[in-house]
């Protein structure tokens, strides 16, 4: 079976990582990169070393209205599309009283307002016959890559936790309309990951010690890519509108994760 897969943020870590995995699994992939092109060349020639095609585009989500010509350049040369992973994101470390309207608004452009457009033209393709159309023959899906901060909030971060909540009301409502025509919609979640957006680097994975987590380490790129690559299967036909927590225990250790957090919220 060969199916087409597009991953925006697909140059490092997670959407590297997913990439791969969906190339193992028979997808020909097309990635958007930011400015890492060079970074993204890599992940290509990853993909291509599973026998599959990757398509490589430059996507800057902070300007959310290039998405729609970027989403049909890449169903354009894959010939098709099956599943969208929705990955690309930013984060800034800013809480309250220090949060300003100008970066609120480019976080918002990228994690929320460009994920959303681009999301909503690759439904356009997965849906010719539009949403009042027949559902689809082959199954589609729609993944989005969130946080735990989805659900727990961060004090250090309260404008990434924002978007990110964003992105959970964006999931399960597209859930309730996508579903019906055979889209699945569903968020994984990850937690503390080794990629370089946690200043972190997976092919140097160190499992150093987390008190705040059960697993008491970061976790791998692959681990997230493993779930994602689930839920783009045929297998994963009967899940939709969820989110699929990745996350070492953090989310049901949540009071004492929260501890830190709290402690360097009051220290600052």
């Amino acid at each position: 079976m060969n199916r087409k897969a597009i991953i925006t943020g697909g140059s490092t870590g997670i959407g590297r990582a997913t990439a791969v995995a969906m190339a193992k699994s028979g997808f020909d992939v097309a990635i958007t990169y930011a400015s890492s092109k060079d970074k993204a060349q890599e992940t290509a020639a990853l993909v291509q070393a599973e026998g599959r095609r990757c398509v490589v585009k430059q996507l800057d989500l902070s300007s959310p209205e290039t998405a729609e010509k970027c989403v049909d350049s890449m169903v354009s040369e894959l010939g098709g599309l099956d599943v969208f992973v929705s990955n690309a994101g930013i984060m800034v470390g800013q809480k309250m009283p220090d949060l300003d309207l100008e970066t609120a608004s480019k976080i918002f452009n990228v994690n929320a307002f460009g994920a959303m457009l681009a999301i909503q033209r690759g439904v356009h393709h997965m849906l010719p016959g539009g949403m009042n159309g027949e559902p689809r023959e082959k199954p589609g899906r729609v993944i989005v890559v969130t946080s735990v901060h989805e659900e727990i909030a961060s004090p250090v971060d309260t404008l990434y936790t924002m978007t990110k909540h964003a992105l959970g009301g964006l999931v399960k409502c597209l859930a309730l309309d996508l579903t019906p025509l055979n889209i699945t919609v569903n968020a994984v979640a990850p937690g503390e990951i080794a990629t370089p957006m946690n200043d972190m680097n997976p092919d140097e994975f160190d499992d150093t010690d987390r008190p705040a987590m059960p697993a008491r380490r970061s976790g791998h790129p692959d681990e997230i890519a493993a779930v994602i690559d689930f839920l783009a299967s045929d297998r994963a036909g009967f899940v939709s509108g969820v989110r699929w927590p990745v996350d070492g225990g953090f989310e049901a250790a949540t009071p004492l994760a929260a501890t830190p957090y709290r402690e360097e919220y009051l220290a600052g």
